[in-house]
């Protein structure tokens, strides 16, 4: 049997935080088994080959798989390489036959005679916390910002695959370090990220984890642009009410677990942000 090696010193944030989530797999999955738990393995398994790598990692690692960085690109190759490997061990119990065929086509197998059916289940992969941590707060920051330019596309009517203007008011100064990958998922046509940007005139806009994203549309109207954002900034101060209440109500500060009464006040927080953003995006349009 072939087995796929990493080049840890070149993984991409991206490479670190889908190989988490395959730990997170491989663990749930060893879990379920005992439990006997065969649909949780299923729906486990699912989740992590059609969300986390094929949705989410294949479409990042294009920037560095058609990029100049050619150690990088190694580097992302032998990940997919990797995880190519222990989802079809995953998998191989659920469809057999096709996974054994996988295996051999994609060369993981050294001999004529060596069989998927014999070889061991992926093991769960061991990695220096903080950098899994790092990574996986950027990842997931980009991968709701990139969700969120889509919905935004969705609500101006402009096409999926029709490229498109974006801007990103961010503070987070890695974002740039990230800019082709961004923009590659994004569909762009363009990609400015700044902390100072200038509102473009006309646009849509969302608060996102990693600051306010514009999707800049010449034809947009600005009447359903207005409406959106009333309903969002509604549905918002509907959310701060009711943690508010919840904050105010001293049985529930008093009895409920520390830990659910700071999530509250950070929700308050984040609520109270996001308002402030969306009105001043409300304000620009009049």
């Amino acid at each position: 049997e072939r087995k796929p090696e990493l080049r840890e010193g070149e993984l991409s944030i991206y490479a670190i935080e889908v190989l988490s989530r395959l730990s997170e797999t491989i663990g749930a999955v060893e879990a379920a088994y005992r439990e006997y738990q065969f649909n949780v393995v299923a729906q486990r398994l699912y989740d992590f080959v059609w969300g986390d790598f094929c949705d989410w990692f294949v479409e990042a690692a294009k920037t560095d798989i058609f990029g100049e960085n050619a150690a990088r690109k190694q580097s992302t190759l032998a990940t997919m390489d990797f995880l190519l490997s222990a989802i079809v061990r995953q998998l191989h119990p659920f469809m057999p036959h096709l996974t054994e065929e996988l295996w051999s086509l994609m060369g993981f197998a050294s001999t004529e005679n060596d069989f998927l059916d014999f070889s061991q289940l992926p093991e769960i992969i061991g990695f220096d916390y903080p950098a899994v941590a790092t990574a996986r707060v950027k990842v997931t920051a980009i991968y709701e910002t990139i969700e969120t330019g889509r919905n935004l596309r969705a609500e101006a009517r402009v096409p999926s695959n029709q490229k498109a203007k974006f801007v990103l008011r961010s503070n987070e100064t890695w974002a740039k370090e990230e800019m082709a990958t961004i923009a590659r998922l994004l569909n762009a046509q363009s990609l400015q990220i700044d902390p100072n940007v200038t509102v473009p005139g006309r646009s849509s806009v969302a608060v996102t984890k990693l600051g306010e994203l514009f999707l800049v549309v010449g034809e947009t109207d600005r009447a359903a642009e207005s409406e959106r954002l009333d309903k969002e900034i509604a549905k918002l101060e509907a959310d701060l009410k009711a943690t508010e209440a919840k904050l105010g109500n001293q049985s529930f500060v008093e009895r409920a677990p520390k830990g659910v009464v700071e999530e509250h006040r950070r929700r308050r927080d984040d609520f109270n942000a996001r308002l402030t953003q969306l009105r001043k995006a409300r304000e620009s349009l009049d």
